[in-house]
């Protein structure tokens, strides 16, 4: 199934001699210190999500999303943030103790760092509060002191379709620092990373044969290439991999009907529907760290909330036992399940 794209990066030598500083000098399981802060919270369990249950809906461009985090029985609500801006798009450190999420707090949307007990924010970005630039939906790299994210900094006639370009930078910020994959399949919906740090999972609306379809893709950070992950027409999006990088799940939007959460096998190219609830909308799964479970939201009960379903994966995807975690009248979506057991 797979149709292979190559290209190299314009970015040179010096984009890949970056990413390689950012590796441990053995192997590269162990992430450096955070460079500006000490992180004061303990490795964290549970699954944030963002939810405006705390305010009545505001449906001005500033709306008040906040992070909440949840144990995955239910128990624990913990309110991570406080403020009157958009908070959304939470992403775990590797070791648990730090969550990157995007926020309007200074004005435009930026990418913020904080501990996972909510303390000790560190914006990346730090644009002017009336800057017209954004960056949107961060991804931790679990193996490399990067971030994965989408911004519309570089957009340019000359790149057609990319109006959302794919970057990566460091966990110590900086614009100047933001790098772009130059070619202009990039059209970002949302991002994922492999477990081993070098494949990044995107989606993208450009270049494709169907009118409409956002197909997903998968690019090699230090070759520059990209293969396709998915054809079938359909708006697939929120990429993630399972601990041990032989699966992707993700969400898939038929035009004619709802939203289901499907797992693909990267080695046998088969794709199975884990939720087959076509009446609703079931999307953005994250993995639980031993990938015997997964959260993900739905509106099946009425309205956007959080569940927890059982992941059989062998001798063929399945799911079993979806539960309702959140039970709350408000909108709660965007799960990010903690790698921390």
């Amino acid at each position: 199934m797979k149709t292979k794209k190559y290209f190299w990066m314009a970015l040179g030598l010096s984009v890949l001699l970056l990413l390689t500083a950012c590796l441990p000098e053995e192997g590269i399981t162990q992430l450096l210190p955070d460079p500006i802060k000490r992180v004061t919270a303990d490795p964290t369990s549970g699954i944030v999500f963002v939810t405006f249950r705390h305010v009545e809906r505001n449906t001005s461009l500033h709306q008040n999303w906040e992070l909440y985090l949840v144990q995955p029985d239910g128990t624990g609500l913990t309110r991570l943030t406080e403020n009157d801006r958009v908070d959304t798009s939470p992403s775990w450190s590797p070791d648990g103790r730090q969550i990157a999420f995007r926020s309007r707090i200074d004005g435009s949307s930026d990418i913020l760092v904080m501990d996972a007990n909510g303390e000790n924010w560190r914006n990346l970005i730090n644009d002017p509060e009336d800057s017209i630039f954004d960056e949107f939906y961060p991804r931790w790299n679990p193996q490399r002191d990067i971030i994965a994210l989408y911004t519309d900094r570089f957009y340019s006639p000359d790149v057609g379709c990319a109006w959302h370009r794919l970057a990566i930078m460091p966990l110590s910020g900086g614009i100047d620092n933001i790098q772009v994959l130059e070619d202009p399949l990039t059209e970002q919906e949302t991002l994922g990373w492999a477990p081993d740090g070098h494949h990044l999972a995107f989606s993208s609306r450009c270049d494709l044969a169907t009118e409409g379809a956002v197909e997903l893709f998968e690019w090699d950070i230090d070759t520059g290439e990209v293969i396709q992950l998915t054809d079938d027409g359909n708006i697939n999006a929120s990429p993630a991999y399972s601990h041990d990088g032989r699966y992707l799940a993700y969400q898939s939007v038929h035009p004619d009907a709802g939203a289901d959460v499907f797992v693909l096998d990267l080695e046998t190219g088969e794709i199975a529907n884990l939720t087959n609830n076509p009446e609703f909308k079931d999307s953005h799964p994250t993995w639980s760290p031993d990938d015997s479970q997964m959260a993900f939201a739905s509106d099946r009960d009425g309205n956007d909330e959080i569940y927890v379903m059982d992941v059989i994966l062998e001798p063929f995807a399945s799911s079993a036992n979806p539960i309702n975690i959140t039970n709350h009248p408000s909108k709660d979506f965007e799960p990010a399940w903690s790698p921390v057991p």
